[in-house]
Parts: structure tokens; sequence; C-alpha cells
């Protein structure tokens, strides 16, 4: 399975009507990069079969506005794994791993292909347990994104970091 993993991009600041973190929603900003980051994707043959958002407002309108760009018609999973505080990284695994396609396969290919958008320090902390990365060694930045090749069994270490990007990249 090919796994990418997307910070959410910028968000309001909590402050005013923002009482809740849950809440928080993007910036134009964030809008902005979240489908430039769709774009690099396209540009570059990047082909899903599903994208999974954690439930707070800024990662699923990233997932949103991803799936715009990047796969027009679909629609985000909402994945409460991916929730701030809830990583469980052997439970999360199963669970992309077993998201059906949200439409059909193309190009054909073997390996499944799935998006999860997430937050800082769970994302980290995800990708450090996929690939078995020293704790404390990955961070993503707003916006940023990696790209995961799992192989054999679903567990720690199972993963090969492909590449790991900033916004810049896009």
């Amino acid at each position: 399975m090919w796994l990418y993993l997307i910070r959410h991009a910028e968000a309001e600041p909590l402050g005013g009507a923002l009482t809740r973190d849950f809440d928080r929603p993007l910036t134009a900003a964030g809008r902005a990069q979240s489908r430039a980051l769709a774009a690099a994707f396209a540009r570059r043959g990047v082909v899903i079969d599903t994208l999974a958002a954690s439930p707070l407002v800024r990662a699923h309108q990233t997932a949103a506005e991803l799936l715009g760009v990047w796969a027009p018609g679909t629609r985000p999973v909402t994945c409460d794994d991916l929730a701030i505080g809830s990583l469980r990284a052997a439970r999360l695994t199963v669970r992309l791993a077993e998201l059906p396609a949200a439409g059909p396969r193309l190009p054909a290919r073997e390996d499944k292909a799935v998006a999860a958008v997430g937050h800082m320090p769970d994302l980290g902390a995800y990708l450090e347990w996929l690939t078995g990365a020293a704790t404390g060694t990955v961070r993503f930045a707003k916006a940023g994104a990696a790209c995961v090749h799992l192989r054999g069994d679903l567990g720690r270490g199972c993963g090969v970091l492909e590449w790991l990007v900033t916004p810049e990249w896009c």
C-alpha cells in the first residue's frame, strides 16, 4: 500500500468566536496551500484510491480542498483515529488499509494508495512508527506531506519513506 500522510494546512488561531480547537477553519492561505499541494500531486501523477481525514474542521477542510483538485467528485472519509491525541498506530494502519476505494482504481495498479490528513505531533509519531525512525525525529510543516510505501505485515517498521516535502515543494 502507498500511504500519503498530509498535515492540515494553515488554520485560524483560537480567539474571539473560536473557543474550541476542534472548530478552527482554514485560512484563505490554508485553502490555497491545500489546492497547491493537490495540483503538485496531480502534476507528478500521484493517484489515490481514497482519502481519510481527522474530524477536526481544519483537517476535513484540507481534505476537501485537496480532493477538489486531486480527485474531483470524491469525498473524504472521516477517521476519528486521525484526531489529535487519538493515535494508535497499529489500529490506524489497519483502518487505512481496509478503506474501500472511493471510485474506480485508475490507473490500474497492484498497490492501493490512501491519503490521510492529520495533525502534529501525532502525524510525525505515526511516520516514525511506520518507518522505525527514532522518536521525535519527524516533523511536518503545515500542508506538508510524506509518501510511505508499506510492505509485508502491517506493523512497526513496515514502511519505507519515499519522500517528505514542505509546501515550498509545490
